[in-house]
């Protein structure tokens, strides 16, 4: 495949629709940290996605996230 045919896309950039993000900030022991560390290439491509990640998947677990009929 040519470098063309992978970066097209059906949308254009202006349609994509983008997520309204905020920064949160957390202690964890070291012990989590080096756990945290595992995960990076597994779930996440470094320690905040793998964090942001893991919170999302707490959250939809947990019924937050699930659509209320």
């Amino acid at each position: 495949m040519s470098k063309k045919d992978l970066k097209e896309t059906k949308r254009s950039p202006e349609e994509k629709m983008k997520a309204e993000t905020v920064v949160v900030k957390g202690t964890l022991t070291v012990n989590q940290r080096e756990i945290l560390r595992k995960f990076i290439g597994i779930i996440g491509s470094n320690e905040q996605d793998v964090v942001g990640k893991i919170i999302t998947l707490w959250l939809y677990n947990e019924g937050h996230l699930t659509e209320k009929k």
